[in-house]
């Protein structure tokens, strides 16, 4: 049949040549998405993003999903009609949602040569362009019929996706791999590890009384924050890229009042189950031992991700992915990233995952975010055919 993964070397061919002649749409989405200010809480704004992905999907026929959220944007699924009908699926991902809040002076969207500009032009909206746009080009080469795909767009993956975490484990229990479409390196870089995060509040109490009069066996809870703070970033260690960092404290009410209360907000990062154990008892046992008589402390978790471990499975699709650059010209390299992703939580489902296949750029969560302008097309390419190439591989081990 003239779609039959049979002939995936004209395919690519034929993908190659309709990603060309849509090239000035990509860009025509990205600065639509991008002018759409979506910050997380914003309901209506990854509402109006959503609804710009389900236009720009229709030509491609998906199937589409809506999962209602009350607080935040609605998360959509997206399905082609090969997934309908049958499953395993790939598991395509991405967010709608930016850190930008609706009053940010960082606004606007910007080309100026080689170098695009804007809120969330790479974090994440430029790998939403290129997951629509591989899907309407392998729609346009009759694929999407032949290879089970599943699209996730959720809103709230900036703050820890509270809602949709349920739905990546739900989906990726129905799927054989995944592919995240958050920003690429600049050199090419696709992501098969990802560090876990948990962060902890940690509450001290003391005793109140006067500064003048308390003498040197005050309770003051700040004293012995002070001690916990230098006990828990002694902890951080490089070697084994496990990081501890106190990024919060407060505390008391006065300076001449010995404070009753402080706390901290701390973060850590991890590469293995095993070290965010172990960094969990850790912080722990420092909560439990007070160094200033009359102080106590308790250490509450506030959340995070568990690690992606740079798996086997993750290397060997990586592989996939890499010969597909080769045979295009494009440099590609593995890459293990200190930042979370719902990637993390997927990879829990113990299918293989990677990250990063979005256009390449830098600067995200700031007024320096910038796309390289060329890797949005290009990496639009590599998506298309390396899920043409996963496709081959399910049909040859199925």
């Amino acid at each position: 049949m003239p779609g039959s993964l049979s002939t995936a070397d004209g395919m690519r061919g034929r993908i190659a040549a309709f990603l060309a002649q849509e090239e000035r749409a990509m860009f025509d989405l990205l600065r639509a998405l991008v002018l759409k200010p979506s910050p997380s809480r914003h309901k209506p704004g990854t509402d109006a993003v959503g609804a710009l992905l389900a236009d720009s999907l229709r030509p491609a026929g998906m199937v589409l999903e809506v999962v209602p959220q009350a607080e935040f944007g609605d998360h959509l699924i997206f399905r082609s009609p090969a997934a309908v009908a049958t499953q395993p699926a790939i598991l395509l991902f991405g967010h709608m949602d930016t850190v930008f809040p609706l009053n940010s002076p960082f606004s606007g969207y910007r080309e100026d040569g080689q170098i695009i500009s804007g809120p969330g032009v790479i974090d994440m909206k430029g790998g939403l362009v290129c997951a629509v746009f591989a899907l309407r080009a392998l729609a346009a080469c009759g694929l999407l019929t032949e290879i089970p795909l599943t699209f996730v767009c959720n809103s709230e993956e900036e703050i820890g996706s509270p809602t949709s975490t349920a739905v990546f484990r739900d989906e990726a229990r129905r799927c054989i791999a995944a592919l995240g479409f958050e920003c690429g390196g600049l050199n090419g870089e696709v992501v098969t590890g990802r560090k876990g995060r948990s962060g902890y509040r940690l509450a001290v109490t003391g005793r109140t009384g006067h500064a003048a009069f308390a003498g040197a066996d005050k309770a003051s809870a700040i004293l012995e924050l002070a001690h916990k703070t230098i006990a828990m970033e002694a902890l951080n260690d490089p070697g084994r890229g496990i990081v501890v960092n106190v990024g919060v404290v407060a505390g008391g009410i006065g300076p001449n009042t010995v404070s009753d209360h402080a706390s901290a907000e701390i973060d850590t990062r991890f590469l293995r189950r095993d070290d965010a154990e172990e960094t969990a008892a850790r912080l722990a046992a420092i909560a439990s031992q007070a160094t200033v008589a009359g102080t106590a402390a308790e250490l509450l978790y506030t959340g995070g991700r568990p690690p992606m471990e740079q798996s086997g499975k993750n290397t060997a699709l990586f592989e996939i992915i890499r010969r597909e650059a080769k045979r295009l010209g494009q440099p590609c390299a593995a890459q293990l990233r200190s930042g979370v992703s719902d990637a993390n939580t997927i990879a829990q489902s113990d299918i293989p995952v990677v990250d990063g296949m979005g256009p390449t750029g830098n600067g995200d969560h700031s007024d320096r975010e910038y796309m390289v302008r060329r890797s949005l097309p290009a990496r639009t390419l590599l998506a298309a055919c390396s899920i043409l190439g996963i496709g081959g591989e399910r049909l040859r081990s199925g």
